[in-house]
């Protein structure tokens, strides 16, 4: 390239996208934004299940995920590889994970590709073979963010110790909402009331292994509205997985609860939940976004990633989804509504930190892909 003649700066997002997971594009909503936010001239290339979807919502480009000469040949014109965000980097839900997503590092960094892990949660890896793939791989790539202090230990017990390692936050953390206008009309076209007269309750739950739970979760949220006149809104973050899971524990409530039926941009739910004087669940986003809002939480922990966040905004627990106690979780539930304004207090200052940090990943992620094309 002669010298003074400036280049497209070209990046690959490689994460869990175009699967409606709610969380999942909210972050890379989120990286896209932020990026653009530091760099307007880059071009933006995602991996997704559905890649015209993905380039329509996102005014991306999109490839399909599951293409290798596709991939290959994004990574082969791209200038940074971004590892996007999220739990990618377990075994617990998938064996094929770990492979997959590294597979894609591995060649990036043989294409001499700058490479990095954008706010990534780790493990748990539970496999010998995944452990000593994360450790050759993790010690090839440039630069690595992670969104929680457990995450970073992770990777230091599996072995990383070339490239830096930088605690920083979920990418979420950078997102807007939708306006209250674009918001109520939202819920009046799914057909979904609230009011302020009532204590409005987030529920989020997913599949795993919640029969024993079911009917603890139902019969906690009936105590919510027959104590307090609560109005009971589940809000499924993945379609249709969370959906069907939520309309079981509806089933087994006695009185009447809303539910979202169908998938929401991730704005539209980051709203949702800022209208919530409680957010009781299970998926990690579903919290995060409750904390965003400075709407207090009520986790259940069924991955360690909820417990970490959980302790990071000093929040509670009500334990395992196998292990509740009714008695216990109406308790908690109560000390929740009662505490808000206790909690609210610690979010606020939580979620300016963690916003900063959310940045930081983009800030870092543009340093290192200008060093790219000084390079070139």
């Amino acid at each position: 390239m002669k010298k003074g003649e400036k280049s497209m700066r070209r990046v690959l997002v490689s994460g869990y996208y175009g699967f409606g997971n709610t969380g999942d594009e909210a972050i890379l909503m989120a990286i896209v934004e932020s990026l653009k936010k530091f760099k307007s001239d880059i071009e933006i290339t995602a991996l997704s299940a559905k890649p015209l979807s993905t380039q329509k919502q996102y005014d991306i480009k999109a490839v399909q995920r599951t293409s290798p000469i596709a991939i290959i040949r994004e990574i082969a014109r791209t200038d940074l590889v971004i590892s996007g965000g999220g739990g990618l980097l377990q075994d617990i839900t998938s064996n094929r994970s770990i492979p997959y997503y590294l597979f894609i590092l591995y060649v990036a960094k043989k294409l001499n590709k700058k490479v990095m892990f954008y706010a990534n949660g780790v493990g748990p890896v539970l496999r010998d073979i995944n452990k000593r793939m994360i450790k050759i791989v993790g010690n090839m790539v440039d630069l690595i963010t992670v969104r929680d202090e457990q995450s970073k230990r992770e990777f230091e017990n599996l072995g990383i110790s070339n490239p830096p390692i930088i605690v920083t936050a979920d990418p979420a953390f950078a997102l807007n909402s939708i306006d209250d206008e674009a918001g109520y009309k939202m819920l009046e076209k799914l057909d979904i009331k609230i009011t302020d007269k009532r204590p409005r309750i987030g529920v989020s739950v997913r599949q795993w292994n919640l029969n024993k739970s079911r009917k603890i979760i139902a019969s906690a949220c009936d105590y919510l509205i027959q104590s307090h006149k609560a109005n009971i809104i589940f809000l499924p973050m993945q379609f249709p997985n969370d959906y069907q899971e939520s309309l079981e524990v509806m089933k087994l409530m006695k009185e009447k609860a809303s539910i979202i039926p169908r998938f929401m941009d991730p704005r539209g739910v980051l709203w949702l939940s800022g209208k919530m004087d409680l957010i009781f669940g299970m998926r990690l986003h579903a919290l995060i976004f409750g904390a965003m809002n400075e709407v207090p939480l009520v986790g259940l922990v069924y991955d360690p990633k909820v417990e970490n966040f959980l302790q990071r905004v000093e929040q509670p627990s009500a334990g395992k989804p196998g292990d509740l106690d009714l008695v216990a979780l109406c308790k908690l539930l109560e000390q929740a509504l009662n505490n808000s304004s206790k909690s609210q207090e610690i979010l606020h200052e939580k979620k300016q930190q963690l916003a900063v940090l959310a940045w930081e990943n983009a800030r870092l992620a543009i340093d290192l892909l200008e060093g790219a094309n000084e390079s070139r």
